[in-house]
């Protein structure tokens, strides 16, 4: 296993169902009902409000507090520490209110919970709400796109090289991040991935162990009964309890908290932002109960405001405060140039053995030969065949999506809608291909089904050269930053794009903070 390639660098196809309904509906930020004006309420006065704490909130709170600059950071769902108990989290065999933000769908009470489903026209979007933000739920897998597929995806806006020569590396350094280690790799729990890695080379794709936000000895516990099974069972969607995965909570906003400098504020979600007269901005929210319930309206006055929600959160959060007038002179690129990172789900079944469950995911098969038709299969744990007395393998595929995808505002609802046409069958004929190729390389083994009707990946809606300047900073509003994936236009090179998002933030915050420096 040791001659595999470690590359510096989403759910699983047979439980798809469970997750599409964890937290659909109601829930979504901003989405909803008009929130009343906090008029009346004295503003608090920061310095710098972050809002967001996933993986690019963690970052402008970390390079905030190293610049000496205190800062808030607003979270709209709860923290999850890990417990003694192990109990955190619920399980995907074992659904709970914790699985779902804000759930009408499920049979359980409205919660504060860990995965948010939004449903939009043309694709269902997951991602994560708490302290953690999405790498609560995500599989923590970390991949560097090749110069070409960068380029594809970013076109002149980013320089790849100064990316790869100080931001990806700082960006793996942050997130603790190491490929899966030969001995886990050999444990039975993981002999479906070890089946991916020879029917990939035997059909001539190149194999990658790619570095993952997983504390490796914590999975060794796992595998030796010290701990209870997490990422061994195939848990991650709806987290670990096991603490075997490093979420930035517990890596880089920990760090940043640890200086004194920052101050997170839970279940506190915004609702609109204004700018003041003073040049400063005046920042609505709504503290929620547990359930949702609206316990007061916090206002802050900040005079500097780092946007981290994520693509759809930050997307929304603009593209409303456009349409109700609170920012009125917004670029019209905002809520525009959205994708899914090309994102499909494919299920093969005719696989050798009963499938294994070790997890998160670890082994991606690529073909980048041709960057038009580039493709990234990431191998995820086995599940339940959905043939009776066949093997079966899930695999998640990444391309290079054309960032079509737009936010609208309704004024009736006062709230924000997303449109994808997700209708690009040279997608589909590239993902067609690479799995004929593994099949006949393979035989015994057929495609059961591929989808695209759902993304872990949202991408765009605020983007670099086209709403941002590349400091972050929204075109014509100074002190409003944008440092999130609503940077990136609809695709991260074919490959997952947590380690984009973090190094993408940990240089555009950089720059924002020269950019305050030169106002001092």
């Amino acid at each position: 296993m040791g001659s595999m390639e470690q590359t510096p660098g989403a759910g699983r196809p047979s439980r798809r169902s469970v997750l599409a309904g964890l937290g659909a509906a109601a829930g979504a930020v901003l989405a909803g009902a008009p929130v009343a004006r906090a008029a009346t309420r004295d503003a608090e006065q920061v310095e710098a409000l972050v809002v967001g704490s996933g993986y690019a909130g963690s970052v402008a709170a970390h390079h905030l507090a190293a610049a000496g600059i205190r800062s808030v950071v607003l979270e709209r769902g709860r923290r999850w520490p890990i417990t003694a108990a192990h109990d955190t989290f619920c399980t995907l065999s074992a659904p709970d209110r914790r699985a779902s933000w804000m759930s009408t769908t499920l049979p359980v009470p409205k919660y504060v919970g860990v995965l948010e489903t939004t449903q939009a026209t043309g694709v269902t979007v997951t991602t994560g709400a708490g302290v953690g933000g999405s790498s609560l739920v995500n599989h923590g897998l970390l991949m560097q796109p090749c110069g070409a597929l960068f380029q594809r995806s970013f076109g002149d806006t980013l320089d790849y090289e100064e990316m790869a020569r100080l931001w990806y590396p700082a960006a793996l350094h942050m997130l603790r991040a190491a490929p899966i280690p030969d001995d886990v790799l050999a444990d039975s729990h993981y002999s479906s991935a070890r089946a991916f890695i020879d029917q990939a080379r035997a059909a001539g794709l190149r194999v990658l162990r790619p570095a993952i936000q997983v504390d490796w000895d914590v999975v060794r516990d796992e595998i030796a009964g010290r701990v209870p099974a997490s990422a061994i069972a195939g848990e991650a969607e709806v987290g670990m309890n096991s603490g075997a995965k490093l979420s930035v909570d517990r890596t880089i906003l920990a760090a940043a908290e640890r200086t004194g400098r920052v101050s997170v504020r839970v279940q506190h979600q915004v609702s609109d932002v204004t700018r003041a007269a003073d040049g400063r901005y005046r920042v609505e929210c709504e503290r929620l109960a547990e359930d949702g319930t609206v316990l007061d309206r916090p206002v802050f006055l900040a005079r500097y405001v780092f946007l981290a929600a994520g693509s759809m959160g930050t997307s929304k959060l603009l593209v409303r405060a456009k349409g109700r007038g609170s920012l009125p002179d917004l670029p019209d690129g905002i809520g525009r140039f959205w994708g899914d990172n090309a994102d499909r789900l494919a299920i093969r079944v005719g696989m050798p053995g009963p499938p294994s469950t070790g997890g998160p995911a670890h082994i991606v098969a690529t073909d980048w030969r041709d960057p038009a038709k580039a493709i990234s299969l990431a191998e995820f744990p086995g599940g339940a065949s959905p043939v009776p007395g066949e093997g079966v393998s899930g695999t998640f595929a990444m391309q290079i999506t054309e960032p079509d995808g737009s936010f609208a505002y309704d004024s009736a609802s006062d709230s924000v809608h997303l449109t994808y046409p997700n209708d690009d069958a040279g997608l589909d004929a590239v993902l067609g291909g690479v799995l004929d190729r593994l099949n006949a390389a393979n035989p015994g083994t057929r495609t059961y089904s591929t989808t695209a009707a759902y993304t872990s990946h949202p991408l765009g809606g605020a983007v670099l050269g086209r709403a941002c300047g590349s400091d972050g900073t929204v075109l014509g509003h100074p002190n409003l930053f944008v440092v999130d994936s609503s940077l990136i236009p609809g695709s991260a090179g074919a490959v997952t794009p947590a380690l984009t998002v973090t190094a993408l933030a940990s240089r555009t915050v950089t720059r924002a903070i020269r950019t305050l420096q030169r106002q001092s």
